[in-house]
């Protein structure tokens, strides 16, 4: 059954090398693309956040500048005589000299100590009579002044000064739309130590931090808290929940505390010298925005292209698959036609053109091989033929055989009977066609059965000598591999010797391999000599076997021919093999056929 795998199989090679491509090259681009992106969008955010902590910086000394300026006017004021002079009333006649006066000490300290239009003075004599340097929306008698909230400390002498951050404003509209100042209030007192007026300067906090943010590059929003975190003014709007969180979650942490939620960086800065904090509220779109939108081009960008990828890439291996399939439809039809299928080789490019070549080649080798097969089948049906129609003649010589001994038994030829028993023994170990081994005492049988034949030709004119190792008498050797040497031997050596021939048969077994040796003392090797002219057929014995020793032993069996100075010395060597019969001594406990008969 043919197996088609599924669009999605992983055993798919279109799939599996798509997945490699998406495994090794998409998700790696992919993630060094969000690696980039991630990289650009912190080293900004540094940026921002170290830009936002300078401007909080830059806010926070500005800011500690002007308290400390406004700080040091209180004390110039608190010592200055004609202040302490006008105050008491000493020395100056009527109410028009004292304001002149004190506009020309405003306009001194605006010139000379301070140049800043967010800060305002103010003094308030014991009489309720007020200076400013500024017209008052509304006016502040000295008691309802010291009654104030926050002013406990002045009042009992505990402290000289004393800052209320939540002062209600009493700046017209004109000058300020601010509802609140932060103030520093001053208890003024005379020689004697007597009070002798208060002084306020208010600085406008949010109109100063309104211009501050304006002096920035960047636009922001800026928020100063009190000690409590409470919220004293800022330049933006101030019920932003995640700013009140932030300023709570942030309380008493150092300088450099930030936060990104939402649309908004919120940065802190501490004023150690008030504990009030400084907050800032940068809308990160301004710099996150053209990041967004690099990120989505970038990833849009990325899609597309992975798109075009995946289309590219299957298109791609659709062409190196379609023909893998090709390839593989017709070897499953190969079998089914018998080798008449090829591959068209138009479709092939490159190393796939290679490949389906090489397929034909191989089809058509492999056609060629079968008919050559089929070829020498019918030929070896046809060999088995003829040697089965040959062998019709041994059996029939065989039956001649028996019906010539029996009948020189029954006349007394015992000599001419035995000659008929031996050539039957061979003609029946060459009618047994299965074995083509057999054992080394059998070999030995028969040759002897040979030689006795051969003795009543010659009439006893040599001798036949044994030198056999009995360890050896069940080795396998070739059939009839002893005979045809024994003949040689025979014919060609000892023949024309009158008397005194002698032949030596050896066997010995050394080194893993068996040894069949020939010898005999008669005329020697001579392989120039002309053949025998009286020799109607061509001699087949050391040719065939040398042709059986290759055929059973490949190229471990060997045949030697050894000259010697008086005859000649033929050796087979080929490997050891003992096969020795297993009789019922041998079976003991562990015979297999007793044990299944119970005995």
């Amino acid at each position: 059954m043919k197996v088609k795998p599924g669009f999605f199989a992983l055993s798919s090679l279109k799939n599996q090398l798509f997945l490699a491509f998406l495994l090794l090259i998409l998700l790696p681009y992919a993630f060094l693309q969000y690696y980039s992106i991630r990289q650009v969008e912190q080293s900004v955010e540094r940026q921002v956040i170290e830009q936002n902590n300078k401007q909080l910086e830059q806010l926070k000394l500005t800011f500690e500048d002007l308290r400390g300026t406004v700080f040091r006017i209180a004390i110039r004021l608190e010592k200055e005589p004609a202040v302490i002079g006008l105050l008491s009333g000493k020395g100056l006649a009527g109410e028009e000299d004292r304001r002149k006066l004190m506009d020309g000490m405003w306009n001194e300290l605006k010139s000379n100590a301070l140049s800043s239009p967010f800060v305002f003075y103010s003094l308030t004599d014991l009489e309720d009579r007020q200076y400013a340097s500024y017209i008052p929306a509304r006016m502040l008698s000295y008691k309802a002044s010291l009654e104030q909230k926050g002013l406990e400390p002045l009042r009992k002498g505990e402290a000289g000064y004393a800052w209320v951050s939540d002062q209600e404003s009493d700046l017209r509209q004109e000058d300020s739309k601010s509802p609140r100042l932060v103030t520093l209030y001053s208890l003024l007192r005379d020689d004697q130590g007597r009070e002798a007026g208060l002084l306020r300067i208010g600085i406008d906090f949010q109109t100063w931090l309104s211009s501050m943010a304006k002096s920035f590059p960047i636009t922001q929003d800026f928020f100063l808290l009190n000690e409590k975190d409470a919220m004293l003014g800022g330049t933006g709007d101030r019920s932003d929940d995640v700013l009140a969180a932030f300023v709570r979650a942030s309380a008493g942490t150092e300088q450099g505390a930030y936060l990104i939620k939402g649309a908004y960086l919120y940065n802190r800065m501490p004023i150690p010298a008030m504990q009030w904090t400084l907050v800032s509220r940068f809308p990160v779109q301004l710099f996150f925005g053209d990041i967004e939108q690099t990120k989505q081009r970038m990833v849009s960008t990325f899609l597309f292209f992975t798109l075009v990828f995946v289309v590219i890439t299957f298109f791609i291996l659709s062409t190196m698959t379609r023909p893998l399939r090709l390839l593989q439809k017709k070897m499953a039809e190969v079998a089914d036609k018998q080798f008449q299928t090829q591959l068209p080789t138009r479709r092939y490019k490159g190393e796939l053109l290679a490949v389906a070549q090489a397929f034909n080649k191989m089809v058509s080798d492999l056609h060629a091989l079968l008919r050559r097969l089929k070829e020498e089948e019918r030929q070896k049906e046809a060999v088995r033929f003829q040697m089965l129609l040959s062998q019709m003649n041994p059996h029939f010589l065989l039956n001649t055989l028996n019906v010539v001994k029996w009948n020189v038994l029954a006349k007394g030829d015992e000599e001419t009977a035995a000659i008929c028993m031996s050539l039957g023994r061979l003609l029946e170990t060459s009618l047994n066609e299965e074995a083509d081994l057999i054992h080394f005492r059998t070999e030995k049988e028969l040759t002897e059965a040979y030689v006795s034949i051969l003795s009543f030709r010659y009439d006893q004119q040599f001798e036949l000598h044994w030198e056999c190792d009995d360890r050896i008498d069940y080795a396998l050797v070739p059939k009839l591999s002893l005979q045809p040497l024994v003949e040689n031997a025979i014919f060609h050596g000892l023949s024309h010797k009158d008397k005194g021939g002698a032949v030596w048969i050896r066997a010995y077994a050394e080194g893993g391999r068996c040894y069949l040796e020939v010898e005999d003392n008669g005329a020697g090797w001579n392989p120039a000599s002309a053949p025998n002219p009286a020799r109607k057929r061509k001699s087949i014995g050391l040719t065939n076997i040398k042709e059986r020793l290759e055929l059973l032993f490949k190229k471990d069996g060997r045949l030697d021919i050894e000259p010697l100075p008086a005859g000649t010395r033929v050796r087979l060597g080929f490997p050891l093999l003992m096969a020795e019969p297993y009789t019922d001594a041998d079976r003991g406990s562990n015979d297999v056929e007793r044990a299944a008969r119970g005995g």
